[in-house]
């Protein structure tokens, strides 16, 4: 059996873009297709260098994090989701990885009612910012039951909290 050469990589920005990886040992392809989902996909690189040579790259990358953040917001409304808890920089990556990694457990559910009981409801339960940010590499298949886990962990009382 062979090691794949031909990868689709979603990037940071959002964008999925196939990548020929037959240059790259065997060993190294799924190390290498993790690092270029860190960057943004061509386009937006040239748009970056683009911007970078004009001296705009600054404004250029504010305004595109500015949208991004409009639309989480959106759905953090419409999905009703809580504010988190956590430092101002770690809540706000948080919320980048929670609309991430909900938006690709999402394709996972045939029925919308089926995600939004399975999925959206014990998502509401975790507010820790630092444990959606541990779970930012978990692929989609496992995101419901990283959930589920965790919503149910604290819906158990574990008896340290004082009464009185």
């Amino acid at each position: 059996m062979t090691v794949k050469t031909d990868w689709t990589v979603t990037h940071a920005c959002g964008h999925d873009q196939e990548h020929d990886l037959s240059a790259k040992r065997a060993s190294r392809r799924a190390g290498y297709a993790r690092w270029l989902a860190t960057s943004d996909c061509t386009t937006y690189w040239r748009k970056a260098q683009d911007h970078d040579q004009g001296g705009d790259q600054q404004a250029w990358l504010a305004e595109r994090r500015a949208q991004q953040m409009e639309q989480i917001t959106s759905w953090e409304r419409r999905a009703d989701m809580p504010w988190l808890d956590g430092s101002d920089k770690a809540i706000a990556w948080a919320r980048s990885i929670r609309f991430e990694l909900l938006a690709a457990a999402y394709e996972c559910f045939d029925v919308e009612e089926a995600y939004i009981t399975e999925l959206e409801q014990p998502a509401r339960l975790i507010t820790s910012a630092s444990w959606w940010i541990d779970q930012r590499d978990a692929p989609a298949e496992d995101v419901v039951e990283l959930i589920v886990d965790q919503a149910g962990d604290l819906l158990v009382p574990t008896g340290l909290e004082n009464p009185f």
